[in-house]
């Protein structure tokens, strides 16, 4: 069977993920025929961060990275706090 030269429909659909305090956003979107992935900190949306890559595949897995760190980051920043509060 022949394979459609026509991309599917979600490909080109912008993807955002929020961490978990909604403090930032990641977005995954075709720019310039690569994919940008932008980190926005919430709520005025200013710019942290932009990365392009040449596939699809690699900017979701380069957002769902920014993810993971942004959502590490506050559990150490609590655990920090906790630590700290053990001292006394």
């Amino acid at each position: 069977m022949a394979v459609s030269g026509r991309r599917r429909f979600d490909d080109d659909k912008v993807v955002r993920y929020e961490t978990t305090e909604k403090d930032f956003e990641v977005e995954v979107a075709r720019t310039l025929n690569k994919w940008c992935v932008t980190v926005y900190q919430l709520p005025d949306r200013q710019i942290l961060v932009q990365d392009f890559f040449p596939e699809r595949w690699k900017a979701l897995a380069r957002a769902q990275d920014f993810i993971r760190l942004l959502n590490q980051r506050k559990k150490k920043e609590e655990e920090a706090l906790r630590g700290s509060d053990d001292d006394y």
